[in-house]
């Protein structure tokens, strides 16, 4: 169950599941290696042509998603708040982090490691739009998202992607705050990225193949006109050490 205790991302204000996966190496010196990887680079799905559709490409370093119309959220981290260690450290926006050897030609992704959480676990979020309170976006011509993903080799968790909506937000006012209800918030609309390695690969989402997990409250479908946030939900009693990157939504 998924009952995160979600922060307010205040400093934004101021700074069926269809996955296709196509493998991307970092940096190789050896010729033939290099030029494989150039193809793979150079393929269709590096991101669509619409500017619209960049949710975030990590390439600015910051906690912060792209600036794109309306949307002015930041990346966040939450836990259960038992004794587990997660970094960068919870209750903030963190920054993104350096690739070594870079993924194609992309220098910075965000990553979030950690471990011996037991309620559960932790959630490495984004949230779209934020003025005095988290605040929804429109994503209704969009059919997905897409992003690339690769995990360390000490990993253990499953990864679920989740999509938080006017049913499932505390902000969209149907659901209710506190945990272990029947129609308690932050049950989104997802599904488990898989399969899961060590090398980068991409996946993309569509949205009409999500679910709910059934511990909150239900909704007929992800209300795709009012959509707060992306969750990437992290397990308790696991070792979780995720990368993620170039996230877009796709028609």
């Amino acid at each position: 169950m998924n009952r995160r205790r979600h922060s307010a991302l205040a400093l934004a204000a101021t700074l069926g599941l269809c996955l296709t996966s196509v493998a991307c190496g970092e940096s190789a010196d050896d010729g033939a290696d290099a030029t494989a990887e150039d193809e793979r680079c150079n393929d269709e799905f590096n991101g669509p042509i619409d500017p619209s559709a960049l949710i975030d490409d990590l390439e600015d370093g910051n906690g912060q998603i792209a600036q794109v119309g309306a949307r002015n959220g930041s990346w966040w981290i939450s836990t259960d708040d038992t004794a587990g260690l997660v970094t960068p450290p919870a209750d903030m926006a963190p920054p993104a982090e350096r690739i070594l050897g870079k993924r194609c030609d992309s220098e910075f992704g965000m990553h979030v490691t950690g471990a011996d959480f037991s309620e559960w676990g932790a959630v490495f979020s984004l949230g779209f739009r934020y003025t005095d309170k988290e605040e929804a976006i429109d994503v209704s011509d969009f059919d997905g998202v897409m992003l690339w993903a690769r995990v360390g080799e000490s990993h253990s968790s499953n990864v679920r992607i989740q999509f938080q909506d006017s049913t499932s937000h505390i902000e969209g006012g149907k659901c209710n705050p506190e945990d272990g209800n029947p129609d308690s918030c932050w049950d989104g609309w997802g599904s488990d990225l898989e399969p899961l390695g060590t090398e980068w690969q991409l996946y993309k989402i569509r949205f009409d193949t999500l679910t709910q997990r059934d511990f909150g409250l239900q909704g007929d479908a992800l209300d795709l006109e009012n959509v707060y946030a992306i969750d990437f939900s992290l397990d308790a009693n696991a070792v979780f050490d995720v990368w993620l990157d170039d996230l877009w939504f796709f028609e």
